[in-house]
């Protein structure tokens, strides 16, 4: 905390107090984790992203989901409370 203390009174002042800074070991790994740190942001956040399609995405999700469900077998298709399947209609008149 007192870290954080320091930064912002450096950033408002201009000065540093010398009675709130750290060891120079505490205060090298705390620089050297900051500065890693920005640098991944900015390496993994300059990285171009795929423009993709949300519907491309979300027929592939769905196309995975279904694969991945099992396939029900009806037993006993004539069951009483079933819907009776549907007959086919009548031919449509350009296919004729």
């Amino acid at each position: 905390m007192s870290l954080v203390l320091t930064f912002f009174e450096f950033l408002m002042l201009g000065v540093v107090p010398a009675e709130l800074l750290p060891s120079p070991a505490t205060l090298a790994l705390l620089l050297a984790t900051v500065g890693t740190a920005v640098a991944l942001c900015v390496l993994c956040g300059a990285a171009p992203r795929p423009a993709g399609d949300t519907a491309t995405r979300t027929a592939h999700a769905m196309r995975r989901r279904s694969a991945r469900m099992p396939v029900l077998a009806l037993r006993d298709p004539d069951a009483p409370g079933r819907p009776r399947p549907r007959a086919p209609g009548a031919a449509l008149p350009a296919a004729r």
